[in-house]
C-alpha cells in the first residue's frame, strides 16, 4: 500500500516532495523505511523502459518525464513552457495594454528584454516601434493558448490587483 500512494502522490505533486510530506501523506513515521520505498521504485522507474523517472533533488524526491522524451510532450503541458519571468512579463502587459517597452523594462528591469523577445517569438506579444521605445499588444494567439479572450484575462488580473491591494 505504501509504495501505491507514495508513487500516486510523486505523480500528482507539482513540486519535489520531502520525506516528512510524504511520511504524513502516507502514514509512517518511519522515515527510513520511506526512504527505502522511494528508492526502490526509483530504481524500478530506472530500470524499466518507461518514460518517467523518479529522481531526488535537493527540495526532495520528484516524478518526471525522462530528458530525452521531454521536447516530444512538453507541449502537452499548458504554460509549461512558459517561466516565472515571461507569465509576469505577460500578465503586466495584459494587465496595461497597450504598454511601453520601455515601462515593462522600468517595472521589471534588465531581463524582460529577453522575456519580451520570448513572447513576441512565441507569437503572444506583438511590438510595434514608437519613437525610441516600442509599444507592446496582446495578439490573438493570446487569446487561443490561454483559452479565454483578454477582456475576460484582463478582469481576472484586475480582481487579483484589487485584492492584493486590499
Amino acid at each position: 500500500m505504501p509504495k501505491k500512494l507514495i508513487e500516486a502522490a510523486l505523480f500528482m505533486s507539482p513540486k519535489p516532495l520531502n520525506i516528512e510530506e510524504i511520511s504524513k501523506i502516507v502514514g509512517i513515521s518511519s522515515l527510513g523505511e520511506i526512504e527505502k520505498v522511494i528508492e526502490g521504485l526509483a530504481k524500478e522507474y530506472e530500470e524499466s523502459n518507461r518514460g518517467m523517472e523518479i529522481v531526488k533533488l535537493p527540495e526532495g524526491w520528484f516524478m518526471r518525464v525522462k530528458q530525452e522524451l521531454l521536447p516530444k510532450v512538453a507541449h502537452l503541458t499548458p504554460y509549461s513552457d512558459l517561466k516565472d519571468g515571461h507569465k509576469r512579463t505577460l500578465a503586466l502587459i495584459a494587465y496595461k495594454e497597450p504598454i511601453k517597452q520601455s515601462d515593462v523594462i522600468h517595472i521589471q528591469g534588465n531581463k524582460a528584454y529577453g522575456y519580451i523577445k520570448f513572447l513576441e517569438k512565441k507569437g503572444l506579444v506583438k511590438t510595434e516601434k514608437h519613437g525610441r521605445t516600442r509599444i507592446l499588444h496582446l495578439t490573438s494567439e493570446f487569446e487561443r493558448y490561454f483559452g479565454e479572450q483578454r477582456e475576460k484575462i484582463k478582469e481576472m488580473l484586475s480582481k487579483a490587483v484589487e485584492t492584493k491591494r486590499l
